[in-house]
């Protein structure tokens, strides 16, 4: 009786250890998703940034190109006026 009272409560601390040592892993898991997730929202924020940027610089492309057709037009129409 006394061994397996002693075993059950052998094995009883040991499951508490276990838990508590899972306990632990919890708390670095949740740390390691917190910090995942400010990552993921600052790369989305650059994302967001940098779409802008190229959107930017398409609409600048383009509004130098629709120059570049102006000019060419108005030097076809008025060739002595260069």
């Amino acid at each position: 009786m006394t061994t397996m009272l002693s075993n059950i409560l052998e094995h009883h601390g040991r499951a508490n250890q276990r838990l508590a040592s899972l306990e632990e892993d919890l708390i670095h898991v949740k740390r390691a998703e917190e910090k995942l997730k400010a990552t993921i929202e600052a790369l989305e924020k650059k994302k967001s940034e940098m779409n802008a940027r190229v959107a930017l610089m398409e609409r600048n492309d383009l509004y130098e190109l629709l120059e570049a057709k102006m000019e060419g037009f108005q030097i076809a129409n008025h060739p002595g006026t260069i």
